[in-house]
């Protein structure tokens, strides 16, 4: 699945010509919206219709730095690359200082294109994950049951799922995070939740794993290594014995 790109351009010109540069559909993007208007690809932003932003500075309409501190006040989190028809220092430094991820004076080589999307890759896979991590667990945590007994502890371990996103949690680090020795914390977790830290942590990080996959972004190996699985067959006979498939029926 290709990431999808909104150009943001007062003219056609440069839509046509960027659209024709095979550094786009080779770095994984595809150019699927153009706008002159910086709200509209806003919107498309935050309706999910666009992964990155393009947007093309031009002498009569230098909008990048407004686009990019709009997008902060709506909460819009979207990678954008600026291209600039003009060698503006102070308006590339406002651009890098609102977060661009980079900032391109034409003419402009394939090259430095493909760096910059290359980066803007690596930000979406990050935003992705963090994404699909918040869902996975909201799953989980949304069968657990919850009692008046239990309510602060599962309050805890949701503080714990947040804090260690991206990190392996053995049994020993999620007692310690408790302030159990793991003997005492094993036998305590079971008896509010209800199932083994083990048995619970396994069926988050599958859960995380079928959203990764089914995203179309990542390769059964490259969850596998995401997950901090040992090989991509371990993880395959793990993912089976969960879920009762293989990971290739869950990639698009």
């Amino acid at each position: 699945m290709m990431y999808r790109i909104t150009v943001v351009d007062s003219s056609n010109y440069d839509i046509r010509h960027y659209s024709s540069m095979p550094v786009f559909s080779e770095c994984g993007f595809e150019i699927v919206s153009h706008t002159c208007e910086p709200e509209k690809a806003l919107h498309e932003a935050a309706a999910q219709e666009c992964d990155m932003l393009l947007c093309i500075n031009r002498p009569d309409a230098v909008f990048a730095v407004e686009l990019l501190k709009r997008s902060a006040r709506a909460g819009i989190n979207i990678p954008t690359i600026v291209i600039s028809r003009v060698n503006a220092a102070g308006d590339m430094r406002e651009c890098f200082l609102h977060g661009a991820v980079d900032y391109l004076t034409e003419p402009t080589l394939e090259e430095d294109i493909r760096s910059a999307l290359m980066r803007a890759a690596k930000a979406i896979g990050k935003k992705l994950m963090v994404t699909e991590y918040s869902k996975a667990m909201n799953q989980v945590m949304s069968k657990l049951e919850i009692t008046k007994e239990n309510e602060s502890f599962i309050d805890k371990l949701r503080e714990l799922l947040i804090k260690t996103h991206g990190c392996a949690i053995t049994v020993e680090a999620a007692a310690d995070f408790f302030g159990y020795n793991a003997d005492y914390f094993g036998r305590y977790f079971k008896a509010k939740i209800g199932m083994p830290f083990s048995e619970f942590y396994k069926g988050l990080t599958m859960s995380y794993a079928k959203l990764l996959l089914e995203s179309g972004h990542y390769k059964v190996n490259e969850v596998s290594d995401m997950l901090g699985f040992a090989s991509a067959d371990y993880f395959t006979r793990v993912f089976k014995k969960i879920t009762g498939e293989l990971p290739s029926q869950y990639k698009k």
